[in-house]
């Protein structure tokens, strides 16, 4: 997520939560735990499933493997650690690595937030490859690209671009490189196998804030859907965050009026959605950060989040959990069907991998 201006604005508002008790519910199957500020999920060679762990400062940030994640005891290792971690501006906030998505080949790509152009130390902003041997490879320095980016087109959001701004947080990995969304640029960026970085589209500001996309996902129709957190139009609103579909063939980085136009709405109404994925029936899959905002609430406001099934062919809606979540963040889908999401993505002590029962 957003780690400044608007976030910042929300969050001051919180209270950290005393450490969560992890309880059995029948809207999901724990497993894992203890994890620090686990953000994006992806299944990687043999069935083996990776969580991003944004850590808890310095350099506390991990990717690491779930074996077995379908069987009652699943083990984990880490694979890569020592990963830049950053503190946030209020207690509990932590950005790091955040987006993971892996390639057929092996090979999986990780984004770390924020942007040394912005103040942070390297290597934030940067791409990575992985292996699961855990050998690292720095394809591409994405937040001081779109850092200045931003700078260059304030105009097109002077309150946020003021004086720059990036914070890329999901990935998407396909043959040829990997989509990324910026969550502070607001920005979708397609970056190449030999480390060129290119702007595909730009997201237009809500009524009070900016978009802030955070996931991508490919659908079968080629088109790339896109969630954004909405944060601050949600909770003054009610659910304002949209996916937006981009057409690829439609691109033209080129061109900034296509940059600028070729995103279009697909479904809106949603409440912050910090990750994405497309399962194998064809569903678009987000897990939803809250559903439910109480000023009033002991320690965090955010409350019920959710993973919500929507019908790429009608927009139909579905709840999967029906709001048992506690600040969910990254969501994949494995062959078999099954729905896995980081429970305690932000906030809380102890961060989870859930499987859901109902798909």
């Amino acid at each position: 997520m957003k780690r400044s201006k608007n976030a910042a604005l929300i969050l001051a508002m919180m209270v950290v939560a005393v450490a969560a008790t992890v309880t059995a519910d029948p809207q999901f199957t724990l497993v894992a735990s203890g994890l620090a500020n686990p953000r994006g999920l992806t299944f990687g060679p043999g069935g083996r499933l990776y969580v991003a762990q944004a850590g808890v400062g310095d350099h506390t940030g991990k990717i690491s493997e779930i074996q077995d994640p379908t069987s009652a005891h699943p083990t984990v290792r880490d694979v890569v650690t020592g990963l830049l971690s950053i503190p946030g501006e209020n207690p509990g906030e932590f950005v790091g690595v955040d987006g993971i998505s892996a390639l057929g080949n092996g090979n999986i790509a990780a984004i770390i937030g924020e942007s040394e152009l912005g103040g942070e130390a390297a290597p934030a902003g940067h791409l990575f490859h992985f292996n699961p041997a855990g050998q690292l490879r720095d394809l591409a320095n994405v937040g001081n690209y779109n850092y200045a980016w931003s700078v260059a087109h304030q105009y097109l959001a002077p309150h946020d671009f003021t004086p720059g701004d990036s914070n890329p947080y999901g990935v998407l990995a396909v043959p040829g490189g990997v989509y990324v969304a910026d969550a502070g640029t607001n920005t979708l960026n397609f970056v190449k196998a030999n480390g060129d970085i290119s702007i595909l589209a730009y997201f237009p500001n809500n009524i009070i804030a900016d978009a802030t996309p955070t996931c991508i996902a490919k659908g079968p129709d080629g088109a790339l859907y896109v969630g954004t957190l909405a944060l601050v139009d949600s909770i003054v609103m009610g659910a304002r965050a949209t996916v937006y579909r981009v057409d690829p063939a439609q691109t033209n980085p080129d061109d900034l009026n296509t940059i600028v136009s070729v995103a279009q709405p697909w479904v809106k109404g949603l409440w912050p959605i910090t990750g994405c994925a497309v399962g194998p029936d064809g569903s678009f899959y987000a897990s939803q950060f809250f559903t439910h905002f109480n000023p009033q609430a002991q320690g965090i406001p955010f409350e019920k989040g959710d993973v919500v099934k929507i019908d790429l062919a009608s927009g139909t809606k579905t709840s999967l959990t029906n709001g048992a979540l506690d600040l969910p963040g990254g969501v994949t889908v494995g062959s078999d069907g099954a729905v896995y999401v980081t429970n305690h993505s932000a906030f809380l002590p102890s961060g989870e991998v859930v499987r859901l029962t109902n798909k």
